[in-house]
């Protein structure tokens, strides 16, 4: 017994000194992976300078490794949670592991999907919280089963790794943008109330606009569902009969930004000349509108990496980790000359 333990220590060392999973080393030094490529350089390189045999590498194939990732998202079809899914998918396929896939709305869901794929034996767990769930008790229940990797939302595990964005920066980003464009006035229509990133947006919104010197109103901001019917009766709640309207939006997500669009063209008011529209995720839609989307982009392919190189680590090293995201600049926030 005392010799398996010692394996799976130095297999978990080698993993993260290749930065590659412990599956991918296992397989490699045992010969079940053929491809030689860098991946597999490194693994040898790593596995040389630790003194790992490859006896070691076959035993823990064949006693803790099922090649298996869990993913736990609250819906397939939310922009952040479907583009999250995109990423890992191709991603550990590379490494010829297997994807798991279990779907919660809210806590009580997650914690159930969280049960059955531990009971599945994975390698490791990603988990996307849903908006309100506290998943503290959960996470620390499985903390040194396996290694577990939060990704979003309010870390609520110290037991457990965490990759989140940095949303200061973002919203920093974003204000910054309109402020340049020459805007006085801006509105933010969040997500859920519940939700603790939501909270958290709302009121660095409110930090950006009076660091910037921008008005806005309470009335103008609202909480709400991430969808293209919320954006559209917002945009008719904002600029059908109001005196005073805010001369962009900024949406807690594309399919509230694209919503808000529709609406703004059907009361013949032009998007950016009249109001400028920013969205988040990026997500598809953004490319395709018209006017094209000014989006954040959230760093999917870091994010993936560093969730993956969390779970080689092992359950012993937690760690926590925030990653800046992009804004990409399009159409709707890019004023032509002389237009306003």
């Amino acid at each position: 017994m005392a010799g398996r333990n010692e394996s799976n220590r130095s297999i978990t060392n080698v993993a993260a000194l290749a930065n590659v999973s412990i599956a991918t080393v296992s397989r490699v030094l045992s010969g079940k992976r053929t491809k030689d490529d860098d991946i597999a350089r490194r693994v040898r390189a790593a596995a040389e300078q630790l003194d790992y045999s490859v006896n070691y590498a076959a035993s823990a194939l064949r006693s803790t490794i099922t090649n298996t990732i869990g993913l736990i998202i609250p819906s397939a079809t939310e922009t952040f949670s479907a583009q999250l899914l995109d990423e890992i998918e191709p991603t550990i396929d590379v490494d010829s592991q297997q994807l798991l896939l279990g779907i919660g709305a809210d806590q009580e869901a997650q914690g159930e999907r969280m049960a059955s794929l531990v009971a599945r034996h994975v390698d490791g767990l990603i988990v996307v919280p849903a908006a309100g769930a506290d998943l503290t008790e959960v996470l620390e229940r499985y903390a040194g089963t396996l290694p577990i990797v939060q990704v979003g939302g309010r870390q609520r595990s110290f037991h457990t790794s965490m990759v989140g964005l940095d949303e200061n920066a973002a919203m920093e980003m974003v204000i910054g943008h309109l402020a340049d464009q020459g805007i006085e006035s801006v509105a933010y229509m969040a997500g859920k109330e519940i939700s603790f990133e939501s909270a958290e947006l709302f009121a660095m919104f409110h930090t950006q606009v009076r660091a910037h010197h921008l008005r806005t109103q309470p009335d103008w901001n609202r909480f709400g569902e991430r969808s293209v019917q919320r954006g559209f009766d917002c945009a008719m709640r904002l600029f059908s009969e109001p005196l005073v309207q805010p001369e962009a939006v900024v949406c807690a997500d594309d399919t509230i930004a694209f919503g808000m669009m529709v609406a703004l063209h059907a009361l013949g008011l032009r998007v950016p000349q009249d109001v400028l529209i920013v969205g988040y995720n990026d997500s598809p839609i953004a490319s395709t509108t018209m006017p094209t989307l000014t989006s954040v982009r959230p760093p999917f392919q870091q994010i993936v990496s560093e969730a993956l190189r969390l779970i080689a680590l092992g359950p012993e090293r937690p760690a926590h980790i925030s990653l800046p995201p992009r804004l990409i600049i399009r159409d709707s926030t890019v004023v032509p000359n002389g237009s306003r």
